[in-house]
């Protein structure tokens, strides 16, 4: 109970000194020079507690979280619009309502729901950002992180994709404002074996740990 006491103080801390503005200062420095809006103190936020108000590793995911919606082709969503509308509506990705013991939010992938001739890679990318742009707009989820839940019961190699998963584990670590607490895979089977030695490269120690 101390701990957390003490880690909502030092939070309560970093908010309140310049740490914001520090940041500010430079990404708009960028986004002048480029023409784009300049970012609010709100989503500087988010950069900052998810690599621990750490402003220049904040920096770097800024960017990183930039660079891939542009590769990606995710630069403006709308899910009201096809085919996002049917990629969020088909329940593949979810954002649970409930929380994990730490407070992490949790997100599920349902690999069997994945039909890679019937959805590009960029849709399944568009509907991940979409959602976790969702969850973190949580002040809960920015303090506590989020957990990711690969679900592989039911599933079969027609339904997985090794350059896609690769891909969600890049954002996961590095490309998006949220603290990945833990990767969990469920239910997979016996061929997921090979996939897995090749993904959990991409994790670093700690992550394979948990």
């Amino acid at each position: 109970m101390h701990g957390k006491c003490y880690g909502l103080i030092a939070l309560d801390f970093a908010l309140q000194t310049s740490l914001p503005l520090q940041f500010l200062e430079e990404i708009n420095k960028w986004t002048s020079q480029h023409g784009v809006s300049p970012l609010s103190r709100e989503l500087a936020v988010k950069f900052l507690m998810a690599r621990k108000f750490d402003v220049l590793r904040a920096i770097e995911l800024f960017h990183s979280y930039r660079e891939t919606r542009l590769k990606e082709g995710i630069v403006r969503l709308q899910p009201q619009e096809e085919p996002l509308r049917s990629e969020l509506l088909s329940g593949k990705f979810t954002v649970l309502s409930v929380r994990d013991p730490s407070g992490a939010s949790i997100a599920l992938y349902t690999a069997k729901l994945h039909h890679p001739n019937k959805t590009g890679n960029h849709v399944v990318l568009q509907a991940l950002f979409y959602l976790l742009d969702r969850a973190v707009e949580s002040f809960e989820t920015q303090r506590n992180g989020l957990v990711f839940i690969y679900d592989m019961a039911g599933s079969n190699y027609t339904n997985f994709e090794l350059d896609l998963s690769k891909k969600i584990l890049n954002l996961l670590k590095g490309a998006f404002p949220a603290r990945l607490k833990k990767v969990l895979i469920v239910g997979a089977p016996v061929w997921f074996r090979v996939p897995y030695n090749l993904l959990s490269l991409l994790l670093k120690d700690k992550l394979r740990e948990r």
